[in-house]
């Protein structure tokens, strides 16, 4: 904090020398996935789904299929062992 810096990027630009760099920010280069690595990767949820994937959920109302409750307090019919 004593010396300013000799350069303060823009945070509204993006800095690339070239545009094929511009796609490399989401990748870790020189690392590789064995299959050790996706099958741990595979026991994991992340809860990651698409946007369009979650819309078309929305606008079919399958959405509202899948998303019943019970009563406050209780299960869902489809988690209610005494349901069944």
């Amino acid at each position: 904090g004593l010396v300013p810096p000799p350069f303060v990027p823009d945070p509204q630009r993006v800095y690339a020398k070239d545009l094929a760099d511009v796609g490399a920010f989401s990748t870790v280069k020189g690392v590789e996935l064995d299959a050790g690595d996706t099958a741990m990767c595979d026991t994991f949820a992340s809860g990651t789904v698409p946007i369009p994937w979650q819309e078309e959920l929305i606008e079919t109302g399958v959405f509202e299929e899948l998303n019943v409750w019970g009563a406050p307090g209780t299960l869902p019919p489809d988690l209610d062992p005494s349901a069944a």
